[in-house]
C-alpha cells in the first residue's frame, strides 16, 4: 500500500539535526481498506527522503506500537545518527525518545526503559 499522506495527526515529536528541525509526524491508526487488520501512518520531515511509511498490526495499539519500533530503527540507523548530528531536545546522550525492535537495541542507547 502506498500512502501521500498521514491523514489525521495525532502525535509529533521535533528532534534536530546539527540545528535544523527534524519533525516525526504519527497518523491515526486505521483499518487497511482491504481487511480487518490495522495500520499506523507516519512521516520523518526534514532528513531523508520524507516518504510516508506505515507499520500494520492486528489491532490499532499494535499497529501505533509497531510504528513507533518503525520510527525507531529509521532514525538510529539513519547516516544522521551514526555521524552524531541528530539529537532530540539538545542532548549529546544519543537518546531520541523511540523504542526499537529487540535485534537492534545495541544501536540506541539508554533504552532499557522503553
Amino acid at each position: 500500500m502506498k500512502l501521500n499522506d498521514i491523514g489525521l495527526q495525532i502525535a509529533t515529536r521535533e528532534l534536530q539535526v546539527n540545528g535544523k528541525k527534524v519533525t516525526v509526524v504519527i497518523g491515526r491508526p486505521e483499518k487497511f481498506p482491504d481487511g480487518q487488520d490495522y495500520f499506523c501512518p507516519y512521516q520523518i520531515l526534514g532528513m531523508g527522503d520524507e516518504k510516508v511509511s506505515y507499520a500494520g498490526g492486528v489491532d490499532a495499539v499494535q499497529s501505533l506500537q509497531l510504528a513507533l519500533k518503525k520510527i525507531g530503527t529509521d532514525l538510529y540507523t539513519s547516516t544522521e545518527y551514526r555521524t552524531k548530528q541528530l539529537c532530540w531536545d539538545g542532548s549529546d546522550s544519543g537518546e531520541l525518545g523511540f523504542p526499537v525492535p529487540d535485534s537492534i537495541r545495541d544501536l540506541a542507547p539508554g533504552l532499557s526503559g522503553l
